[in-house]
């Protein structure tokens, strides 16, 4: 009997300290869970805190890009108002300036024409004549029935053979004419159908400029006591 008793009372006290240690390993393992998920819990919390703390950052930045758009929206509407009145003033003056220029084409018609045909004869209207009306007037011009003397010169057959063209309408060039030693003063027309034509206005004679040739015709004039072999010659319109 006393066999029994002890064998099971060893069965108990092996049991008792089994359920004891497998208490203990749950406890420890248990407590060990807890402590993770409070470490969790922790990492958690403050991921969350750092998100927390971006979301704010980001709606601060936001409001302040909201606040820059409303600005740069205000600073929108007003260069468009300011363009808008820019754009009246411009033409505001476009009108007037276009009001100007009628009015001077008006004093033009009314005015121009008559104030220069009355000051200078003729005006604007000067033209280069065509080859049949530059013959006619060559040989209607008196210039060359003036007298060459010591003070009415070849410059003065040309200045007022070129005046009388510029009263009759036509444009007409001085020419200059450079020898080797002197010089020499000749008009011209530019013609509109057989271009330019050089006038001696002391002969009223048509005649031919060539660099290196004679300028007065062997033909017609005694050779003179100087040279006179074009070196140059150029027009003055």
């Amino acid at each position: 009997m006393k066999v029994i008793l002890f064998k099971t009372n060893r069965i108990l006290i092996i049991a008792v300290t089994v359920i004891s240690v497998i208490a203990i390993i749950s406890s420890s393992f248990l407590y060990l869970q807890t402590t993770n998920l409070q470490t969790q819990v922790t990492n958690l919390q403050s991921e969350a805190t750092t998100l927390e703390n971006e979301k704010n950052t980001l709606e601060t930045q936001v409001t302040v890009l909201q606040t820059n758009i409303s600005g740069l929206q205000s600073e929108v509407v007003s260069l468009e108002n300011l363009t808008l009145s820019l754009e009246t003033k411009v033409s505001n003056l476009q009108s007037e300036v276009t009001s100007l220029e009628n009015e001077v084409i008006q004093s033009y018609d009314n005015g121009y024409i008559q104030g220069v045909e009355d000051g200078a004869g003729r005006g604007w209207n000067i033209r280069d004549p065509t080859y049949n009306e530059a013959i006619y007037f060559i040989n209607s011009d008196k210039t060359d029935e003036n007298e060459y003397t010591d003070d009415y010169v070849c410059w003065n057959f040309v200045a007022d053979f070129k005046n009388n063209a510029f009263n009759a309408g036509y444009r007409a060039g001085d020419v200059y004419v450079e020898f080797v030693d002197s010089a020499h003063g000749i008009t011209c027309f530019n013609t509109t159908d057989k271009g330019l034509i050089f006038i001696e206005p002391q002969g009223d004679r048509i005649v031919t400029l060539t660099i290196g040739e004679p300028y007065w015709d062997r033909n017609i004039y005694e050779i003179p006591d100087y040279d006179d072999t074009i070196v140059k010659y150029a027009i003055i319109w």
